[in-house]
């Protein structure tokens, strides 16, 4: 290991680095049940032969992984590198950790001083004097972008998280983001609950689509009852300061329906859409009614698969 990189494994080409830091996390997890099983008077010596050598690899392997990952976003100006950054020096720390418990805790020290070889910073099959920390990079605040996201069709969907509106605009109410309430991320609702909304409060998505023609937007909001008189909560949605289409989540619904709700905790509405044309596309949200808890929001351009979850977050365009 001492010879392994952030160069070793290609980072992009076939997920080859993520593949294989997997799977050796899975060796140690099997490392681990194997350790658990193992009598007391037994354990120095697994740890010494199998376990060790395996939770020390697994932590370099993280490491370097880290550390690519934080010089691929860098390059980019992307914020995310610092927090790659803060992970490849707290699994150098690690390493350090790791070789102490193997000096002194194994055995009661019996074999001190054994792990003490330098194994990280190698540039050539010479060893270094010492472990040298890899280069990371930090991006600057000032640096980030700080354009809204634009989120691009893959595989022929689109799938965002209510929070990642490229605009919040408030009108006679505001709009207030929940963390963790929902199925994945949050949720987004507006506030006082006790307004009803005006046309001046919405969000807007946007989005690059290669794809033209029909779409489906499938709208994910928290289940709720029709408090208001039995009159239903209400959304409404556009494309492009299209026209809106103005849906009612629960004005009438049969007992399956309800059920369904209870069972998979969010109501799901579809309103079909055309798209005349591909590229850059701003999607208007308005919720009609005080109530609305919107958690996410996804477009099917043929290609989106039945999920409990709804499909994971699209990528941004850098």
């Amino acid at each position: 290991p001492e010879l392994l990189n952030e160069n070793t494994y290609s980072l992009h080409n076939y997920d080859e680095f993520k593949t294989v830091t997997d799977e050796y996390k899975a060796l140690l997890l099997d490392a681990l049940k194997l350790n658990y099983l193992l009598p007391q008077e037994a354990h120095d010596a697994y740890d010494q032969l199998v376990l060790f050598p395996i939770y020390a690899c697994v932590n370099l392997y993280e490491m370097y992984y880290a550390v690519a990952m934080n010089k691929d976003l860098a390059e980019k100006n992307d914020p995310e590198a610092n927090g790659w950054a803060d992970k490849a020096r707290e699994l150098y720390v690690c390493d350090s950790l790791l070789t102490l418990h193997y000096n002194k805790e194994i055995a009661d020290g019996k074999w001190n001083h054994i792990m003490d070889q330098t194994h990280i910073g190698y540039t050539y099959w010479q060893q270094p004097s010492r472990n040298v920390m890899p280069e990371i990079q930090t991006v600057p605040l000032s640096q980030t972008a700080s354009l809204p996201p634009v989120f691009l069709e893959s595989e022929r969907y689109v799938s965002i998280e209510a929070e990642h509106y490229a605009r919040a605009n408030e009108g006679n109410a505001g709009w207030m983001v929940i963390p963790n309430l929902g199925k994945t991320l949050s949720g987004v609702t507006t506030t006082p609950v006790s307004v009803n909304p005006d046309k001046d409060t919405y969000l807007e998505y946007e989005m690059e689509l290669s794809s033209t023609g029909e779409i489906k937007l499938e709208v994910l909001v928290s289940p709720t009852l029709n408090f208001n008189a039995n009159r239903g909560l209400r959304y409404s949605v556009a494309f492009d300061n299209g026209e809106e289409q103005i849906v009612n989540i629960n004005k009438k619904y049969t007992k399956e329906q309800m059920e369904k709700w209870q069972a998979n905790s969010i109501n799901s509405t579809i309103t079909i859409h055309v798209v005349p044309v591909s590229g850059k596309h701003t999607l208007r949200f308005r919720a009609l009614d005080p109530g609305i808890v919107l958690q996410k929001i996804l477009i099917d351009t043929g290609g989106l698969k039945p999920s409990y979850l709804g499909a994971s977050e699209s990528k941004i365009k850098k």
